[in-house]
């Protein structure tokens, strides 16, 4: 009965392949592929959360809100619900 001293059985595949993702950074080249995804997922995200954190940023007014006061600092949502429904009244 042959009894094996090691505790895990190494695949090949698994090692091979191993073994190319750890030396990836010597035959690295850029092509059109990697390149676009360098830039969207390098340059084009990060602008746009940053861009969307900004917008959000002074938008919201949560802290110490009172019940019918809003939550909005400017734009639509910023006047209570009551005013912006006697403005759509006295539009009719």
């Amino acid at each position: 009965m042959i009894v094996s001293t090691d505790p895990v059985r190494l695949d090949p595949g698994v090692e091979s392949w191993n073994v190319m993702r750890e030396n990836v950074w010597k035959t690295f080249r850029f092509t059109n592929r990697t390149a676009r995804l360098s830039i969207i997922w390098g340059v084009l995200v990060p602008v746009g959360v940053f861009t969307f954190c900004q917008r959000q940023d002074l938008k919201w007014d949560i802290l110490a809100a009172k019940r019918d006061a809003p939550l909005a600092r400017f734009g639509k949502f910023a006047t209570p619900k009551s005013e912006r429904n006697a403005v759509v009244e006295a539009d009719e």
